[in-house]
């Protein structure tokens, strides 16, 4: 469901987009995590990785994290390994 959610989202994204433009997602970067292929998914709508950083929380005061599934919505999880992810157009 929520794989779905995130490659909907960049292919909706792609046609609100300026060439300059970015699409900033955080996700983790360890266990079964790693298998979604951000990366893919994003290219699969026509976005280009531009750069990817390690996550920090620190840097987005008020920042919840929720698991977002119908068993515990509100609950908070631990991050671990995240990292940030700036796709964009290809610039030609």
């Amino acid at each position: 469901m929520h794989k779905r959610l995130v490659k909907g989202f960049f292919e909706n994204a792609i046609k609100m987009l300026s060439v300059e433009g970015e699409v900033h997602v955080t996700h983790k970067d360890e266990g079964i995590y790693k298998t979604w292929n951000i990366e893919g998914l994003a290219f699969s709508a026509g976005l280009h990785l531009r750069e990817q950083e390690n996550f920090c929380i620190s840097e987005y005061h008020g920042y919840e994290n929720k698991y977002g599934d119908e068993e515990h919505p509100d609950d908070a999880f631990n991050l671990g390994k995240c990292k940030k992810f700036k796709f964009g157009k290809p610039k030609h």
